[in-house]
């Protein structure tokens, strides 16, 4: 592992921790889940996803297969709300980290897709292709992100720059998720 894929990492592992916690998505990893937790899981997951893929202007496939499938579910992806607050991802550090925090996404998706295929029959043709990256080569992808990583954020200041946004997105995500929990009276 190289050495700014290590710092993002470290950077980022208490909140991460933190968000494989989070109750809202939470039921993907639960033989139990409903059509409804799943739903309300990929509209959470839309809301943080929608504002950074188009911020970033490429690489958004997987929205449009979030998109989809959020559609399967009889929801209409353009009436949802999105995430605020999110860090600029003006700049190369910024905007790799960003690709960073969602590709890394997609290894978490395909590890929840059987959960969710034998639960509710879901898979990569309808329901659950965002889970599973369906037709985007996430492998190859993933490998060319990690070589930009070490090439263009050699500069200790860029991979910090890095590092702070991926930690401020993360963030960002946690208090999205956190609002979308109703709170007990």
């Amino acid at each position: 592992m190289g050495p700014v894929r290590q710092a993002l990492r470290e950077a980022t592992r208490d909140i991460h921790e933190r968000l494989d916690r989070a109750a809202v998505l939470r039921p993907l990893t639960s033989p139990a889940i409903t059509v409804e937790e799943y739903r309300d899981a990929l509209i959470a997951l839309h809301g943080f996803n929608a504002p950074i893929e188009r911020a970033l202007g490429e690489g958004a496939e997987r929205l449009d297969l979030l998109r989809a499938d959020l559609a399967d579910l009889g929801v209409d992806a353009d009436a949802l709300p999105v995430a605020g607050a999110l860090p600029a991802l003006d700049g190369v550090p910024a905007r790799l980290a960003a690709r960073y925090v969602l590709d890394g996404s997609a290894h978490g998706g395909r590890a929840m897709l059987p959960n969710v295929t034998r639960a509710l029959g879901f898979d990569a043709a309808r329901g659950a292709r965002f889970l599973a990256s369906a037709g985007i080569d996430m492998a190859g992808r993933w490998k060319a992100l990690l070589a930009r990583l070490e090439s263009d954020l050699e500069a200790p200041e860029s991979a910090q720059d890095a590092c702070a946004t991926a930690v401020a997105l993360f963030a960002a995500l946690e208090v999205w998720l956190d609002g979308l929990v109703p709170k007990p009276a």
